[in-house]
């Protein structure tokens, strides 16, 4: 499963969350996990290309979906919320806390036969 996580700027929370991702799937996972912001001044855009690609798109806030439901319509059903609000830094360790049993649902959720 190719995971996209998305969030405004993509500095914080989605990288964070990637990371936190490939760390819990584990070193043999076939599970893939990208990042994309929507902010224009985003450092890795989100585009078609990268929806195409994925087959979960975790978006940290309500906003980012309806972005989304907007702009690529096709690519909606894929779309859940985290509910992480954008209050964290980069380095902040309760942005961790607040991701783990997030990641962990997604996970459990991929992985469930």
């Amino acid at each position: 499963m190719n995971v996209l996580f998305v969030c405004t700027q993509a500095i914080a929370r989605s990288p964070v969350a990637a990371i936190l991702f490939r760390q819990l799937a584990g070193a043999d996972t076939p599970h893939q996990a990208r990042v994309a912001g929507t902010a224009p001044w985003a450092l890795t855009r989100l585009t078609t290309r990268d929806l195409a690609w994925a087959d979960l798109v975790a978006v940290m806030e309500e906003g980012h979906r309806l972005d989304i439901r907007a702009l690529w319509p096709d690519h909606a059903h894929k779309v859940v919320v985290l509910g992480v609000p954008d209050d964290f830094e980069p380095s902040d360790p309760e942005l961790r806390k607040v991701l783990e049993p997030k990641i962990r649902l997604i996970l459990e959720e991929v992985l469930r036969p």
